[in-house]
């Protein structure tokens, strides 16, 4: 997908160390930011072990991706349990990670599961609204009460080629740009978020994440800048307010976990506070 109004920025971990102040590093998340962790992929792996995870294809056609999931400790889209064994021991060493990078959340960031892509993202799929190479927001719901917000550790396990993504901006300011507010009040009045979730926000999340791949303004208007992830490097985002995409690279290991509401630095940038404010406004815009 190509756009003339994107900004090309080729990442250079030489100047973009992380900040001698962690404390702040929350808070960027839930700006949608994107953090860099100055991690080592030889302090989580070695060599045997990334060639393992490199050359795991997903079972069935069904799966996309192959996930282990901590809780259960069940792996899904194979059954090789030297996969199982392996994404069961790099999930605990990355959480213990997280836990120190980002200590405000406390015990209140929990690890949902890990996911194991190793299909290239430029040739993955077809015409599908959910392909990643569209703009969009993730909008999975937690399991426990109270987990609204998606925060996504992102690793590039290929040992030489780069990873690539589009950001857009933050669900804020994407709420603040004019043509998405007249795209999204539109279906407002449309009756289509009102009328299909009930006001109930986890609903209207899922809503307005179609209408975000959906809508050719966003897709083809909204300003956005590529991004470019060098091989064995990791990145951090709060992917529920951090809109992307992903337009290239294969061999990817990718972290999910849920935040808790009351672990957040500020309440009013979670992606529930910030649509129920819009589209209480709207809906009342609409109906008069």
């Amino acid at each position: 997908m190509q756009h003339s109004n994107i900004l090309k920025i080729n990442r250079d971990f030489t100047d973009s160390s992380m900040p001698s102040d962690s404390s702040s590093l929350e808070l960027r998340l839930e700006k949608g930011d994107l953090i860099y962790p100055s991690w080592s992929l030889d302090s989580v792996f070695n060599s045997d072990e990334l060639k393992v995870l490199c050359s795991y294809k997903p079972k069935g056609l069904w799966h996309q991706a192959i996930s282990f999931h901590p809780k259960n400790g069940r792996l899904v889209g194979s059954n090789s349990q030297e996969l199982e064994t392996l994404l069961g021991r790099v999930s605990k060493v990355l959480m213990d990670k997280i836990q120190v990078l980002l200590p405000k959340y406390g015990g209140a960031i929990r690890l949902d599961r890990v996911v194991l892509n190793n299909v290239e993202a430029a040739t993955s799929g077809g015409k599908n609204i959910a392909k990643d190479d569209l703009l969009h927001l993730d909008t999975l719901k937690g399991g426990l009460p109270g987990e609204t917000r998606v925060v996504k550790l992102s690793c590039n396990i290929n040992l030489t080629n780069t990873r690539i993504w589009e950001k857009g901006p933050s669900l804020a300011s994407l709420l603040a740009d004019s043509r998405a507010r007249a795209e999204l009040t539109l279906q407002c009045k449309s009756g289509f978020y009102h009328a299909h979730s009930g006001n109930n926000i986890d609903a209207m999340l899922d809503k307005i994440g179609v209408t975000l791949r959906q809508s050719e303004v966003i897709q083809k208007k909204i300003p956005r800048k590529v991004v470019v992830f060098p091989a064995q490097s990791f990145w951090l985002a709060m992917t529920d307010v951090c809109l992307h995409s992903t337009l290239r690279g294969s061999n990817v290991l990718e972290l999910m976990f849920f935040v808790q509401d009351q672990a957040l630095c500020s309440g009013d940038l979670s992606a529930p506070c910030l649509l129920q404010s819009f589209f209480s406004s709207a809906i009342k815009q609409a109906a008069a």
